[in-house]
């Protein structure tokens, strides 16, 4: 069978596209693990740092995340209301309109003695 050098060149050309068609955004592959939290006394961190508030839509837009991913904000079971709407002002001024405020998901379960 005969090869054709045309061929190549199409699937060189097309695995170059796709191969990079993702490489300026970041989409978060499991939006349930939030990658923003938020400590009970309002410190927020983003990627194990750190983040003012003022500076947290820019940091998540930093980091390639497009604005219309879903954002998951951990935050405590009693969180300051305050400061909620503070952080989700913040990000809708940097475009992020789908921010998700979640708290930590508790499960228990145990496993009784059946008839054998």
């Amino acid at each position: 069978m005969k090869k054709h050098p045309f061929t190549a060149w199409i699937g060189l050309a097309a695995f170059l596209i796709l191969g990079t068609a993702c490489v300026s955004s970041r989409v978060v592959e499991n939006t349930r693990v939030p990658e923003i939290t938020v400590d009970a006394y309002g410190a927020i961190t983003f990627g194990d740092e750190r983040v003012e508030l003022k500076s947290l839509a820019r940091k998540v837009r930093k980091a390639g995340i497009p604005q219309e991913q879903e954002i998951n904000i951990l935050v405590p079971e009693n969180f300051d209301r305050s400061l909620r709407g503070k952080i989700y002002a913040e990000m809708l001024r940097g475009g992020y309109t789908r921010t998700i405020f979640v708290t930590q998901r508790k499960a228990s379960s145990f496993v009784t003695q059946g008839n054998r």
